[in-house]
């Protein structure tokens, strides 16, 4: 998308139609509606003309499906690859649950869910809005922990720590992780996930941490996306010497602050950005800020970059 910012006005017209197209395709497909005719021979031209080189530069030539997990991806990202014809589905589970316990099937991806319950696994929502599984592949317990144990199997059924719901067709939707649901001074439930996956959707940010909890309004700490915002001072000629210049130059902070505005525009009221901050510095496994899987560490990062939190308020 950065590359086609720079292009010529005519390879733009063309890769901005076809990903009209694409996209047009991409909601018919998550939502089982079928394609007419007329679309579906305008999709082939999108699909020679740009998306056939396009998947083969980024190396996807070859994929049949695709599996996202670990982690919610933005809906954006899921609706950007089905755009482009490139089957990307989502599954869901834990090691608890020896891996894999929901899969969205490969003809029918509902976007915004994880899928549906493999065969011999049992998923129900527990009245506050956990996800229980129950199967022959949930684990029998932690080593040398029975509290633990206790506190996560209970009558056979796994507590995931995730909640979520299933919609009339079986689909799971995870909305957040249990203990990171904020509640605002007002009373409020915001699932900051939901938040940060939207802000993570721009090509300029790479994380968000949403902070709210017991506060007037919501606040974000944002890690850029270097090498993208890189780009971007170099185009303006903004001069750094540093990863700390970077995140400090006005026109960055502007920059996100865009980035920040367009996504409150898509938001309730309540769930709105009021004020962010950019990390001052990159975020490390070896640090303990990030997981391997560079997942960031939300209580780690709550507690190093306090000072920054209470400035916001």
């Amino acid at each position: 998308m950065i590359k086609m910012a720079d292009a010529t006005w005519f390879k733009r017209l063309v890769f901005n139609s076809a990903l009209k197209i694409g996209k047009i395709r991409a909601d018919h497909v998550m939502n089982f509606e079928s394609l007419g005719l007329f679309h579906r021979g305008l999709f082939f031209i999108a699909w020679f003309t740009v998306f056939r080189k396009l998947k083969k530069r980024l190396g996807f030539e070859n994929i049949r499906v695709a599996i996202s997990g670990a982690a919610p991806i933005s809906k954006d990202v899921l609706r950007f690859f089905q755009s482009i014809g490139m089957n990307l589905i989502e599954g869901y589970g834990q090691t608890e649950g020896t891996g894999i316990t929901t899969l969205s099937p490969e003809a029918k991806t509902k976007l915004g869910t994880v899928g549906i319950a493999l065969k011999g696994v049992d998923i129900k929502i527990a009245e506050d809005g956990e996800i229980l599984v129950r199967s022959p592949a949930v684990f029998k317990g932690y080593y040398k922990s029975d509290k633990a144990t206790a506190e996560t199997i209970i009558d056979d059924w796994l507590y995931t720590g995730d909640v979520g719901e299933i919609d009339v067709d079986g689909f799971l939707k995870i909305t957040d992780r249990k203990k990171d649901i904020i509640v605002t001074a007002g009373g409020k439930n915001i699932t900051p996930q939901y938040i940060e996956n939207k802000l993570k959707a721009s090509v300029y940010i790479n994380d968000s941490v949403v902070i709210g909890d017991r506060r007037k309004f919501l606040s974000c700490l944002i890690m850029i996306d270097e090498d993208n915002v890189v780009k971007f001072a170099q185009d303006n000629k903004i001069q750094f010497s540093t990863y700390k210049d970077l995140t400090g130059d006005e026109q960055v902070i502007s920059l996100i602050d865009r980035e920040v505005k367009k996504v409150n525009e898509t938001l309730a009221r309540v769930e709105n950005i009021r004020k962010f901050t950019l990390l001052p510095k990159r975020l490390y496994e070896e640090d303990g800020e990030v997981t391997p899987t560079m997942k960031i560490k939300r209580k780690f990062v709550n507690e190093a970059f306090k000072d920054l939190i209470e400035a916001m308020y």
